[in-house]
């Protein structure tokens, strides 16, 4: 099944009459789709994390769920149906909050807006239905152990963002 993007400017506002199918690689220099991220956080202040499958591109590495937002989708729609696809947990536009919106300008045709988003709900390991094609497993670990996970390697430049969320998000 084709999936289609919405165009975005560099500003991050729809270009309301451009769509591309996913996976052409024809973004004009001036053009970008949109990327979201999905932190969950529970009450005990613990982050869900999951491990993308093998077959996958970064396949064995741990991530948040995130995933690109279909033509169609808002910001916050996009990471709602990410998770629910991926972790088959649902959540509300009430639970999340835009945390940052960023322009990643690599590799040049998947030049993105990305928007991450944070969702303070609890859930249980047993709660969620794994998409098997995506994700071969999933995890809670404490803000010290994401930043251990996160903050080096081939993780270092994408999750950037990470020791000013835990920051903002985790209560003492």
């Amino acid at each position: 099944m084709k999936e289609f993007w919405d165009v975005y400017d560099a500003d991050g506002n729809l270009i309301s009459d451009r769509v591309k199918e996913r996976g052409k690689h024809d973004l004009a220099p001036d053009e970008y789709h949109l990327v979201v991220f999905a932190w969950i956080i529970n009450d005990k202040n613990e982050f869900i994390i999951s491990r993308r499958q093998k077959g996958r591109i970064f396949a064995g590495k741990w991530e948040c769920t995130g995933g690109c937002a279909l033509a169609g989708d808002t910001s916050i729609s996009a990471a709602i149906r990410e998770v629910k696809e991926e972790l088959g947990l649902t959540l509300l536009p009430e639970d999340g909050e835009l945390f940052k919106r960023y322009r990643r300008e690599y590799p040049l045709w998947a030049r993105a807006i990305c928007d991450v988003w944070v969702f303070r709900k609890n859930f249980e390991l047993s709660d969620m239905k794994l998409q098997s094609e995506e994700v071969s497993e999933a995890k809670f670990v404490s803000a010290d152990e994401l930043l251990e996970i996160f903050g080096s390697g081939s993780y270092k430049k994408r999750y950037e963002y990470l020791p000013a969320l835990v920051k903002k998000y985790i209560r003492k």
